[in-house]
């Protein structure tokens, strides 16, 4: 199986920069925005990313030595640009809270948001005392976060996965065990939470067993790799099918496993998207910089009427763009173990 021959650094700066537009569209509240929106399902885009996690973090769990070497790798590459988002947050956004600093850095609520959110536990305390209360989104300081606990829990969990599945021969019996009883456990909360009116219900169901559908299909689609090359584009077809009728009344059954045929389709074809990632993976640091910069965008007013949204959403794209190439060479790249592994597929580590 060769790696290193995909597009995988172009469908993650792909379905980044669908992320950072759909939330654009939501945070700014701009009403000319409002009809573009389903054309930038930030929801997709996010499971997308799951699936092409369980690819690639598969690959390198497989290929590594031990289990200590493998969270050491997964460590190094989520937690340096994670760690300095929450507190640079934390710290820089004080100028812009309605407190003084000495209310601001006194406050409870700033050590509940740092100690909440550098555990992975955002939906604990999303805001910072005094800070964007004003602005449509409310005060939520970075809404993408979320996703961050779900990859995370799903490498702690893959070596017990990748353990189970080494041990049995027809692996695709366990892959669509667990596929059915994530889609039950998610559809079920889902409609308990709709059903009693339980906010908790829902926050439970977005947790890593509602989306390793998701992970179990990037599982699935590296140990039958050769079949899904043989046959991608019957298994495209089929998958474009039931993703649009599941879109048309609102299913998510088989979403999971033909947005997965459509991801890897698109992977393993468009040769001249291999080289897509030669000046960095900025992904990440798009994705996890993007929803505050938003935010202060919202805040300082740039979206009133006196001023062109379009062209202000052009500056802050090309803001986000940079902060994702810095982020990149200036954080994550710094930290990441370059050893022979790493230049030999350098796909799998990320």
């Amino acid at each position: 199986m060769n790696l290193r021959h995909n597009n995988f650094d172009f469908l993650r700066i792909f379905f980044a920069f669908i992320v950072v537009i759909g939330h654009l569209i939501i945070i700014s509240g701009v009403d000319e925005f409002i009809r573009i929106l389903p054309y930038f399902n930030t929801y997709i885009s996010v499971t997308a990313f799951f699936i092409i996690s369980g690819f690639l973090i598969t690959s390198s769990y497989l290929r590594t030595n031990s289990i200590k070497l493998y969270l050491k790798k997964r460590a190094q590459r989520i937690l340096p640009a994670y760690i300095f988002v929450i507190l640079i947050s934390g710290l820089l956004l004080s100028f812009f809270s309605q407190y003084s600093f000495s209310e601001y850095f006194s406050n409870y609520g700033l050590y509940r948001y740092l100690a909440a959110n550098l555990t992975f536990l955002n939906f604990i305390e999303p805001c910072l005392p005094g800070v964007f209360v004003g602005n449509n989104y409310n005060c939520v300081v970075n809404g993408a976060l979320w996703t961050l606990k779900i990859e995370v829990c799903f490498y702690l969990v893959i070596p017990i996965l990748i353990s189970i599945t080494q041990r049995i021969n027809k692996k695709y019996v366990l892959f669509i065990a667990i596929y059915c009883a994530s889609i039950l456990y998610k559809n079920l909360l889902e409609h308990f939470s709709v059903q009693h009116e339980v906010v908790l219900y829902a926050i439970l169901g977005r947790q890593l067993p509602g989306f390793l559908s998701y992970f179990i299909c990037g599982i699935a689609c590296y140990y039958y790799y050769d079949y899904f090359i043989q046959h991608k584009n019957k298994l495209l077809i089929l998958g474009l099918f039931l993703f649009t009728i599941e879109r048309i009344i609102d299913w998510e059954i088989f979403t999971p496993f033909a947005l997965s045929l459509i991801v890897f389709t698109i992977a393993f074809s468009i040769k001249k998207l291999n080289n897509f990632g030669k000046f960095g993976d900025i992904s990440y640091g798009i994705y996890i910089f993007h929803f505050p910069i938003i935010q202060l965008a919202v805040y300082f007013g740039f979206f009133e009427p006196q001023y062109n949204p379009y062209l202000i959403s052009f500056f802050i794209i090309i803001i986000v763009l940079l902060t994702g190439f810095l982020s990149w060479h200036l954080i994550e790249k710094p930290f990441l173990n370059r050893n022979k592994f790493t230049k030999a597929y350098p796909a799998a580590l990320k």
